[in-house]
């Protein structure tokens, strides 16, 4: 198409048609409907978080600190925690950011630590970012750890899988 030598170009022109004054067509323009990318998480994350894709996304900043006796906090959407929880957690997916620490037992369908665990995890799908600490034991039905993530505390497959399902309720 683009070339440095001019050369001819060998198509024929066609005549030149007539036109007739018509009104001008507006187009109508649909909108696409693409799925937003998610929040956080891995493939695995997006998979879970695809069956419960009217769930909310719920974000506990860098700046909150929650504690309290018997406290549990629960979400049947997703959880980023940034700041630091001492108490339970239950929720769908719950994700531990870089910054966030928790000191309790966390239950989810997805578990997802990259800051610190002071407590249980009790997870169908676990997993331990590189820059993880967690101090407790983990109760799971599938784990991955990371090189690098730092764990104290014993691992076991859960006997049933009433075991690792958070109470949403």
């Amino acid at each position: 198409m683009f070339n440095r030598v001019a050369t001819p170009d060998p198509r024929v022109a066609e005549p030149a048609k007539t036109l007739t004054p018509q009104a001008p067509s507006i187009p109508t323009m649909t909108p696409i409907k693409t799925p937003a990318p998610p929040l956080f998480g891995s493939p695995i994350q997006q998979q879970s978080a695809a069956a419960s894709i009217d769930a909310p996304t719920s974000v506990l900043g860098q700046d909150i600190t929650i504690s309290g006796q018997q406290l549990v906090i629960k979400t049947k959407g997703s959880l980023l925690i940034a700041g630091h929880i001492q108490g339970d957690v239950h929720g769908e997916t719950v994700t531990v950011g870089e910054t966030g620490s928790v000191v309790g037992t966390i239950t989810a369908r997805t578990i997802t630590v990259q800051g610190e665990v002071s407590g249980a995890l009790k997870g169908t799908s676990v997993n331990l970012n590189a820059t993880s600490r967690v101090d407790g034991d983990i109760v799971k039905q599938t784990l991955s750890i990371d090189e690098g993530a730092q764990f104290d505390g014993s691992v076991r497959r859960a006997k049933d899988v009433s075991e690792v399902t958070p109470d949403l309720g």
